[in-house]
């Protein structure tokens, strides 16, 4: 079937559908009409389709993703073996912090945060499975490329282009070198303000010796709480990473 063929363009709609409700519902045959420069028509056909499949639900006149997409959510998040384990180590470090706890992997060159927890003292997050941040921006995401060799990291800045996300990202290739081998130096990354401002991390990287890298544990709160000079967190997450890979060890 040639790519410009009428099925591909109506299945690619069909995405830009679903996103565009999972970023905006619960939303009207209207809005998502207009919003995507659809007729109304044709917009209800789409609709209409992705109901019956189960995809989307229909309540008075507007539309808001089906619980059908959490059976997706929960496999991936069962797709490792070792996720459980880090789910549960995620949910004890929140409760021995008090702050913000997650633990998140990279996918095409970003961070995606799997599993989160508050503690009593931490920040409201919103970031999800859908959240995505550019790794060199991100404490996790340093953790992470610390892994990996130079080529591979040389690779990643070709592709992202060090971008800016607050005044203090680190934009410059020399200098996220440096901050990697500080990375595997002290065994954990820090974050200062370089995602959002006012906002600290560390985190440290979860290998398994089989598989390479599998993702990156962190603590997240006010720089003021959560930075470089917090030996307390950084022990705590040191602990974890030793416990969590002994485990993954022995699974």
């Amino acid at each position: 079937m040639p790519d410009g063929s009428p099925s591909l363009k109506s299945v690619e709609r069909s995405f830009r559908i679903l996103e565009f409700i999972r970023d905006n519902e619960p939303v009207s045959l209207t809005r998502v009409s207009e919003s995507l420069d659809v007729p109304k028509s044709t917009m209800h056909r789409h609709l209409s389709t992705l109901v019956s499949a189960g995809y989307l639900v229909r309540e008075d006149g507007i539309y808001r993703l089906s619980f059908e997409f959490l059976s997706y959510a929960n496999r991936i998040q069962l797709r490792d073996p070792a996720y459980p384990m880090i789910k549960r180590k995620v949910r004890d470090l929140a409760e021995e912090s008090e702050e913000f706890v997650q633990f998140s992997t990279d996918e095409e060159d970003r961070l995606v945060y799997l599993f989160k927890e508050t503690g009593r003292n931490g920040l409201f997050s919103r970031s999800d499975a859908r959240t995505f941040r550019p790794l060199h921006s991100t404490a996790g995401g340093k953790a992470i490329l610390s892994t990996w060799p130079r080529e591979a990291v040389e690779t990643y800045i070709d592709r992202s282009e060090l971008e800016g996300i607050t005044e203090n990202t680190i934009t410059d290739p020399d200098a996220l070198f440096d901050e990697l081998d500080l990375v595997r130096d002290r065994g954990y990354a820090v974050n200062n303000e370089e995602t959002v401002e006012g906002l600290g991390a560390l985190s440290v990287p979860i290998e398994n010796t089989d598989d390479g890298v599998v993702g990156a544990l962190g603590i997240s709160g006010p720089v003021n709480r959560v930075g470089s000079g917090n030996e307390e967190y950084a022990e705590l997450l040191l602990d974890a990473k030793k416990e969590v890979e002994l485990n993954i060890r022995l699974l």
